[in-house]
């Protein structure tokens, strides 16, 4: 008989970091325990494929659940959006799920640089009652990514029990924390060298863009110029998405990082004079027991943390 477990583990391996949160299944949800580990190996595509580091980052993740007592069977992890390809299509509702795979397949003829079948490809379909169309949402990774994991976990007493991408996770981050979303929002993750902003429609994934600067361009003097260059963006992906944002209002902005400089909250919401700028705060609303290290971990890094919470949830 199969031994059952009361908790779930997500964890994310991104650079040369390994995070982790436990929680409870089921309703309310828990945290139990958070924490990031240094691999001193970076997960990328240097990586893939070699037996050794395969064996590192399954030591690494056995140390991890010894440390923690971790007591889940299963594990989800997040892949980083670097390693995936992005695409979003737009279907007429009453077409047939053959046709939809069809034009699918077609759209990634037009975008692999290397054999069909050296890729997964999996899509999910959204629908809103205001909307038109159906929204395809597809993600395409190296089938060398997934062995590469799949060995990883082999070698540890979890089993692997889906694999998703980070930022598709974080918007259901975002869902599972019940905040209020409006028809068009932005989601804004302000690192120390860029910012990713992705816009949201009735909340799901619409485009996505980066702004890329040095290091030292993040501080206050400089907020004004950083928030006018994320201001840039939203408008450049409204306008390339055309007629399928008809207003061009974005009504909220989730900004995700807890270390934003005062003045570009100030600048966007200066800018954005409609919309509702909002600093993402995960413990706000979720139930947790965790230790003080842990909480402060979750606060320091909620744009690593959001896709865990995602992940969980789905």
């Amino acid at each position: 008989m199969m031994e059952n477990s009361n908790t779930q583990l997500g964890l994310m391996m991104s650079g040369n970091t390994l995070l982790f949160v436990e929680a409870t299944t089921g309703q309310p949800q828990r945290l139990l325990t958070a924490d990031v580990m240094h691999l001193g190996i970076p997960f990328d595509v240097q990586a893939f494929g070699d037996p050794d580091i395969a064996v590192h980052f399954s030591n690494s993740i056995n140390q991890l659940l010894d440390r923690f007592a971790i007591s889940a069977k299963t594990v989800s992890v997040c892949l980083d959006r670097r390693l995936v390809l992005l695409k979003r299509l737009r279907v007429d509702q009453d077409l047939r799920e053959t046709d939809i795979r069809q034009q699918i397949e077609w759209e990634l003829e037009q975008v692999l640089v290397a054999p069909r079948d050296e890729y997964h490809a999996n899509y999910e379909k959204f629908r809103h009652e205001r909307d038109h169309y159906d929204h395809i949402v597809v993600a395409v990774v190296r089938k060398a990514v997934i062995a590469f994991l799949q060995d990883i976990i082999k070698a540890t007493p979890l089993k692997l029990q889906q694999v998703d991408v980070d930022l598709l996770a974080m918007i259901r981050g975002l869902s599972a924390l019940k905040l209020e979303f409006q028809a068009l929002s932005a989601l804004i993750e302000i690192e120390p060298t860029y910012t990713s902003v992705t816009l949201l429609k009735n909340q799901c994934f619409l485009s996505q863009g980066e702004i890329r600067y040095a290091a030292a361009q993040l501080t206050d003097s400089n907020s004004e110029q950083i928030a006018t260059l994320i201001n840039d963006e939203i408008l450049r992906q409204l306008d390339t998405l055309g007629d399928e944002v008809l207003l061009k209002n974005v009504e909220q902005l989730f900004l995700i990082n807890s270390n934003i400089p005062s003045g570009i909250i100030y600048g966007l919401q200066r800018l954005q004079r409609n919309a509702l700028v909002q600093v993402v705060d995960p413990l706000e609303r979720l139930e947790h027991s965790l230790s003080l290290e842990a909480e402060q971990l979750i606060k320091d890094n909620p744009n690593r943390i959001l896709p865990l919470l995602g992940l969980l949830r789905s």
